[in-house]
C-alpha cells in the first residue's frame, strides 16, 4: 500500500520537476528528514530523479545539491530540538504507532553503540534516517557535535544520490529499491570503514609523536 502511494505520488511529480524542481525537492527532503513523515516521504527518490532531470539540462546539478542540503539540515534540526524538548516522554506520545516506535528503537540501539557515526552514517538507512536527529536529541547530544556529524553526512547523501540519477537517472526505480534493500547492511560496511580510517588516523598521530 505504501510503496503503491509512494509511486502515484512520484507519478504526478515528474511533470512538474521542470518547472518546480527544487520546490519538489525541497519539499520532499526536508518531509523525508522529519520522523512522523520520513517513513513514507520519497526524499530520496527525488533526489535520483532530480540528478535526472539536470543531466537533461532541466535543473541545475549544483542547486539540487545546496537545496537538498538545506532542506535536510532544517528537517534534521526540527528532529533534533523535538528530542531535546520532549525528552523520552516523546515515547509515550507515540506508544500507538508502532512504525514510529520501531523506528525510534532501531535509532537508540545504534546510537547507543556508534553514537556519532550514526548521525554521520544514518541517513543513509531508508526508514532509520529521519529518527536519528530525535534520538541524538534525546541522548542530549551538543548541537555542536550534533552538527559536525550530521552536516557531513547530509553533504554525502546529497551527492551521492543527486550523482547517481545524473549518471544513471534511467534506472533511478532500480537504484532506489537497491538502496532500501541494502539498509543495514550498508550502514554497516560504512561505519566499518570510517572506523577503520579513525584508527588508522589516531594511530599515524601517535607514532608522529
Amino acid at each position: 500500500m505504501q510503496g503503491s502511494l509512494v509511486d502515484r505520488l512520484l507519478d504526478l511529480l515528474m511533470p512538474l520537476f521542470s518547472y518546480w524542481g527544487y520546490v519538489i525537492v525541497l519539499g520532499g527532503v526536508f518531509l523525508e528528514s522529519l520522523f512522523l513523515t520520513g517513513w513514507i516521504a520519497p526524499g530520496t527518490t527525488v533526489l535520483l530523479l532530480a540528478g535526472f532531470y539536470a543531466a537533461q539540462g532541466e535543473l541545475n546539478l549544483y542547486l539540487v545539491v545546496a537545496t537538498a542540503v538545506v532542506a535536510a539540515l532544517l528537517g534534521d534540526l526540527v528532529g533534533f530540538f523535538i528530542g531535546r524538548r520532549l525528552g523520552w516522554g516523546i515515547l509515550h506520545r507515540y506508544r500507538d504507532r508502532p512504525r514510529i516506535m520501531q523506528g525510534m528503537e532501531k535509532g537508540q540501539d545504534y546510537f547507543r553503540r556508534h553514537g556519532g557515526l550514526t548521525v554521520l552514517l544514518g541517513r543513509m538507512v531508508s526508514g532509520v534516517d529521519a529518527f536519528i536527529p530525535v534520538v541524538a536529541g534525546l541522548n542530549r547530544m551538543s548541537v555542536a557535535s550534533y552538527l559536525g556529524f550530521d552536516i557531513p553526512g547530509i553533504v554525502l547523501w546529497s551527492a551521492l544520490f543527486t550523482c547517481l540519477g545524473y549518471f544513471f537517472g534511467t534506472q533511478w526505480r532500480t537504484i532506489d529499491r537497491v538502496f532500501d534493500a541494502l539498509g543495514w547492511g550498508l550502514l554497516a560496511i560504512l561505519a566499518a570503514v570510517a572506523a577503520a580510517w579513525y584508527l588508522a588516523r589516531r594511530r599515524r598521530v601517535r607514532n608522529a609523536a
